[in-house]
């Protein structure tokens, strides 16, 4: 919902607005986690991106479809993008191509260091009423599943997980498993997709004659996966600055790096506490996510949560879990439980 507050974006792509989310662990322990106003808007990504394309074409943009770039060309006077039919000159090129890095090389860009899998669908389904999210190392190794009530000709759900490997297997588990069986009203499956998901950003996301942004850029929420919104905040950030570059007529790398300084003012932060909430929470055994979900039933991290929880913006709500001393005590043993060496004296002759 915060996008839609922060950029003109379309809610005739909206497909629903969500206030309730119920998380199951391994052996079946729930929470519940409600707030007073939608948080979570779920979105027609097709009719999406179809939208914000004819907002393009109505600011004077021109769409070249049904084309692929399949080389790109700088010089110190002009960047060429080459696609099999043709060749279109310009004084920058911005690379937003998703989760597809075959341009990257070409540019002298690295590529992200971490991914994930994922795999979603949608499915004719009854008896849903909130977002459900499921973890365990049998449901989504590394990480978790959901799924998402929508409306679209009828009941329906947005049913997916993300995984270090093996997502398709895993999403046919789930798909199967009684928790959704049960509340299938076909056997149809739609709209089926794999694609990785970047979890690191790259060293650099600008160049000569260069900016990169979203999950090309390796920019999403780590603990997450989320990428819309990062998309939309480093989109916006670049146009500032290449708007800037093409007032002047600069487009050295140097110049462009303001771009990456931009973003890493308002996201660095966040990637970084991201990331490191995900080194400790992937790896975590079936048993310690239910002590997890235990110490969150409690009562005083319930609080906790809901006083720093924000859709987008996670890095406050980790920083204040790892300062809270059931946290702490917990990440100990669980650390401990790896065979850290804490505490330990090695002598060497």
């Amino acid at each position: 919902a915060e996008a839609f507050g922060r950029f003109r974006l379309p809610r005739t792509a909206v497909l629903g607005e969500l206030k309730e989310t119920r998380f199951y662990s391994p052996s079946g322990y729930e929470l519940n986690y409600a707030t007073d106003s939608p948080e979570t808007v779920v979105i027609d990504r097709q009719q999406f991106d179809q939208s914000l394309a004819d907002q393009a074409v109505a600011a004077g943009a021109t769409l070249y479809l049904g084309e692929r770039v399949v080389a790109i060309q700088r010089d110190t006077h002009a960047v060429t993008l080459h696609t099999q039919q043709q060749a279109v000159n310009g004084q920058l090129v911005v690379i937003a191509t998703g989760a597809a890095y075959h341009l990257h090389r070409q540019l002298g860009l690295d590529l992200p260091t971490q991914f994930v899998q994922t795999a979603q669908g949608e499915i004719d389904c009854t008896d849903l009423a909130q977002v459900e999210l499921y973890f365990g190392t049998a449901v989504a190794l590394g990480s978790f599943s959901w799924l998402v009530p929508i409306w679209r000709n009828g009941h329906k759900a947005r049913v997916g997980l993300m995984a270090h490997r093996d997502a398709e297997g895993h999403f046919q588990r789930f798909l199967h498993s009684p928790s959704i069986r049960s509340r299938r009203t076909s056997e149809r499956l739609e709209r089926f997709r794999r694609r990785p998901i970047p979890l690191a950003p790259l060293r650099r996301t600008f160049g000569e004659r260069t900016l990169v942004v979203g999950d090309a850029a390796g920019l999403t929420k780590p603990t997450t996966g989320g990428g819309i919104y990062y998309s939309l905040l480093s989109a916006d950030m670049a146009a500032c600055v290449a708007e800037q570059a093409l007032r002047v007529g600069h487009y050295s790398a140097a110049f462009l790096a303001q771009y990456q300084r931009l973003w890493k003012a308002q996201l660095g932060s966040e990637v970084w506490w991201g990331q490191l909430f995900r080194r400790q929470a992937e790896h975590l055994s079936d048993s310690q996510i239910d002590e997890a979900f235990q110490l969150v039933a409690g009562g005083s991290l319930d609080q906790l949560i809901r006083e720093h929880a924000t859709f987008n913006w996670h890095g406050g709500l980790i920083q204040a879990l790892f300062s809270d001393q059931q946290i702490r005590g917990f990440l100990w043993r669980v650390l401990r439980s790896r065979g850290f060496p804490f505490g330990r004296q090695t002598a060497a002759k």
